[in-house]
């Protein structure tokens, strides 16, 4: 597949920038965000936005752990790169007034919140999000409330909206936690609670499944994205191939990850007549679910060295 020809190329590239110290995971990742858009990296570039991002903050800033992905990301992402890293930044700092800790999280929302999008209006659904899992909220899920934050119902209403698909969601045997909170919170993106995107989501688990890939709950945001892309089929079937490739051969979880990169490009790309506004529904889920899984690695990967 020429997709997998262009993320091996562009892992290859990265790996000369990357030193050894980088998970190969996330070399894989930030690949992919290029591949997805059918862009070879170019890697002089690459290393001067890295390394701008890393003199942003201090050693111990959040940002320097995940320099690496939210590189591809700003680069990837419409307009100049140098204009988007002032623009995050500057979204970190309002949503830090706002009352959010300081965490690779945080920078994660604030690459995803627009002009539009009031602080208080994110704080106010991270809050409701407590009423049903006081616990299990936490960080990790303020890239989600600025993404329902988008949406124009009230924050009540698409908490609730969240609640039923992370039950119906459990009830088919999904695992309670984190990563099946983050899939219902992605749901809503598409509207309040309906019984089809959940049966999309089932759908996708049990289409990875017949082709021999093992679904973990890691993997639930990414079934989020392959299932309201509507390339089920498609993300499965790269996903299988990918799996059986050379350069996933030490990171065979990252397949269905990797996959779900691909499927909501594919989805734009097929789709011209889709509204602006849809259209950066799917690019803000594919930024949040890479930027995540990303951000998991990336510390995971700390802290074993």
């Amino acid at each position: 597949m020429v997709e997998v020809k262009l993320l091996e190329e562009n892992a290859a590239i990265l790996r000369k920038t990357a030193g050894k110290w980088m998970d190969k995971r996330l070399v894989l990742l930030t690949a992919a965000q290029f591949a997805a858009r059918q862009e070879r990296i170019d890697e002089r570039e690459f290393t001067a936005v890295s390394n701008k991002i890393k003199k942003t903050g201090s050693i111990f800033s959040p940002l320097r752990t995940i320099h690496f992905p939210m590189t591809g990301l700003l680069m990837t992402k419409e307009g100049d790169p140098d204009e988007s890293l002032e623009k995050l930044l500057l979204h970190y700092e309002t949503l830090r007034s706002a009352g959010f800790r300081s965490s690779v999280y945080t920078y994660i929302a604030a690459f995803l919140v627009e002009g539009s999008t009031k602080p208080e209006r994110i704080k106010e659904i991270f809050e409701e999000m407590k009423r049903y899992h006081r616990f299990l909220t936490s960080h990790e899920d303020y890239p989600a409330a600025v993404i329902m934050a988008k949406r124009p119902e009230s924050a009540g209403d698409l908490v609730d909206s969240s609640e039923r698909y992370y039950r119906l969601l459990n009830d088919h045997g999904f695992w309670k936690g984190n990563d099946l909170q983050f899939l219902a919170n992605m749901l809503v993106m598409d509207g309040l609670f309906q019984k089809q995107p959940a049966e999309s989501v089932l759908q996708a688990k049990s289409e990875l499944e017949g082709r021999g890939l093992r679904v973990k709950s890691m993997h639930y945001p990414a079934l989020g994205v392959i299932a309201l892309s509507g390339k089920i089929e498609e993300a499965a079937k790269m996903a299988k191939e990918l799996k059986d490739t050379q350069q996933l051969k030490w990171s065979k979880d990252m397949a269905i990850t990797i996959s779900a990169i691909f499927a909501p490009q594919a989805y734009i790309d097929s789709s011209a007549g889709l509204t602006a506004s849809v259209q950066a529904m799917v690019q803000a889920q594919q930024a949040a679910i890479a930027a995540t899984a990303a951000g998991v690695f990336a510390a995971s990967s700390s802290s074993d060295s």
